[in-house]
């Protein structure tokens, strides 16, 4: 019988390939589909950026010395951002990690989790209340302090992404074996020694490839430096684009301008995507392995850090709730506030659903690829996206419909389709790991079963992949939520967010109604969060 065993796989295994791939083939029509739409809306972008119907970009403002300013100063915010995020988060995730006894160890995940993907506007909210010109905390800060400028941005970038790093680096210092520790214990290394030797080794392979990721994404913030930059001095590359296309109606400067910063994005993000792979969405877990002693002083500074971490992420969140408990009732605008969170939910929900389906029918034609190659321009497809900024996108598609589309009547479609296309990159990475585990495990039996269409992809390959979709739409949901780019360039008046509607609350210094429109839209993003971390919870069980 040994004999007969491998004849019978290899005639399997070739019958179940030629039975798959005809009566599947109509499953990558969506695929390609979802690829055209991916793809073409970043090549009609690049054609308008790059001078097609005569639509050139000006590119004498090279010669302006307000543009190198302005490109200094985005680099320059976002080297220090990135580098106090990745030096505050490296004491805070290393207590995280080895005091088991620490409170609320689950929650404090959950809250960096939401803390990383929150809407800006909702922490912006929050600093002005506490150290604004008459913030909470503004008079024992001196009389040379002030939010609007470098310091504020600094701090809302802090806040937005030092949860993150925590997220990454505690999960480094949780993968280190067991084995690694108890060999230092046995050898009776030194407090300092053990960091040298154990954790340093770990922390190494992902602190540039963190320390790149949040540099990226401090030079590509919009939202923040819009509100906190505080005139000419505070401007990026990103708010110059903005400016120049709704302020000055500029279309040449803002596609000189976008195509600069697609081109430092795109450089940036190709160095750092080679620096490794970030672990930030793993569940939260209160097990860990065998661990040392970690007592005495490191073990106190070490909470110190952690409570430290803990009221500074939960400062700016609480000062709104008394704010906005000052609120008249009478006086709030209901209309307005109900319009906004209908507007958002349905914007969000139909850019989640948008992101999962163009995931999907990628992954249909992912699966069929036989070559490596081929499967990894399936992926540059779908991620590529990482690389070219929102704003980019968007002025790029304005100014190459501006022609033919009234964006004041039709901007409401570029608003959900170009939030998919930010939140794809995303969802691709959280669906693949399921995909690549059920074509390992089910694929050659549901050929041989002759599933094909519906029947395999509605009763087998979706419920195998529930557990990840929901995951999937709860982040996209959440990223579109707090959408302050987009809406920008393509929003109107009629359809305003939440978030715009913050944004205006703010300016116009009604700073009762825009705490309580804050919480209101992060009660809808913790509410899309916690069943995020639930579904993980049942996936685990």
């Amino acid at each position: 019988m040994t004999h007969i065993a491998p004849a019978y796989t290899t005639i399997a295994k070739s019958n179940s390939v030629e039975r798959f791939r005809p009566r599947n083939w109509m499953l990558c029509v969506p695929g390609a589909l979802a690829l055209g739409l991916t793809l073409g809306v970043s090549v009609l972008a690049l054609l308008a950026l790059f001078g097609w119907r005569d639509t050139g970009a000006d590119w004498s403002v090279l010669n302006d010395q307000w543009f190198w300013r302005v490109v200094r100063f985005s680099l320059w915010q976002a080297l220090l951002s990135a580098g106090l995020s990745v030096a505050f988060a490296i004491p805070v995730a290393r207590a995280f990690a080895l005091d088991s006894s620490l409170p609320g160890r689950q929650w404090f995940l959950r809250w960096c989790l939401l803390c990383f993907v929150m809407p800006s506007l909702v922490l912006i909210t929050g600093m002005v209340v506490l150290f604004g010109r008459s913030g909470l905390l503004t008079p024992w800060l001196g009389s040379a302090w002030n939010l609007y400028g470098l310091s504020g941005i600094l701090l809302a970038h802090v806040f937005l992404n030092l949860p993150f790093a925590v997220r990454v680096f505690s999960f480094q210092w949780q993968a280190i074996p067991d084995t690694a520790w108890k060999v230092a214990v046995q050898f009776n290394l030194t407090a300092w020694q053990r960091f040298k030797l154990v954790e340093w080794p770990a922390l190494r392979g992902v602190l540039p490839a963190t320390f790149g990721f949040i540099f990226l994404l401090c030079f590509n913030s919009f939202a923040v430096v819009l509100a906190l930059g505080g005139g000419p001095r505070g401007t990026t590359i990103e708010v110059a684009i903005y400016q120049a296309l709704k302020y000055n109606f500029n279309p040449s400067e803002a596609l000189m301008l976008a195509a600069t910063q697609l081109i430092v994005a795109g450089g940036l993000f190709a160095v750092f995507s080679r620096l490794g792979r970030l672990t930030w969405l793993a569940p939260a877990s209160n097990t860990a392995g065998w661990l040392p002693a970690y007592r005495g002083v490191q073990r106190w500074l070490g909470r110190v850090a952690y409570m430290l971490c803990c009221c500074f992420l939960l400062a700016p969140i609480a000062a709104l709730i008394p704010v906005a408990l000052r609120a008249q009732l009478s006086a709030l605008p209901w209309v307005d506030l109900s319009r906004g969170m209908a507007y958002s939910l349905a914007f969000a929900g139909g850019s989640a659903l948008l992101a999962v389906c163009l995931a999907l029918g990628m992954l249909a034609v992912w699966r069929h690829q036989v070559g490596k190659w081929r499967r990894r321009l399936v992926e540059s497809a779908a991620l590529h996206h990482l690389v070219i900024p929102g704003m980019v996108l968007s002025v790029g598609l304005y100014i190459f419909f501006m022609p033919i589309i009234n964006w004041r009547q039709w901007g409401w479609v570029a608003i959900v389709v170009l939030n998919a296309m930010i939140a794809l990159p995303f969802v691709f990475s959280q669906l693949k790991p399921g995909m690549f585990d059920y074509d390992a495990n089910y694929r050659r039996l549901s050929a041989d079963l002759g599933l094909c269409g519906w029947a395999l992809w509605g009763r087998v390959v979706l419920p195998f992949l529930w557990p990840a979709l929901q995951r999937a739409l709860a982040i996209s949901f959440v990223l579109a939520l707090g959408d302050f780019a987009v809406f920008g360039i393509f929003g109107a008046d009629q359809w305003r967010t939440l978030p715009w509607l913050i944004y205006a609350l703010s300016g116009s210094y009604r700073l009762a109604e825009a705490a309580l429109a804050s919480l209101l839209l992060l009660a809808l993003s913790f509410v899309a969060l916690t069943f995020l971390e639930k579904q993980r919870r049942y996936a685990r069980e």
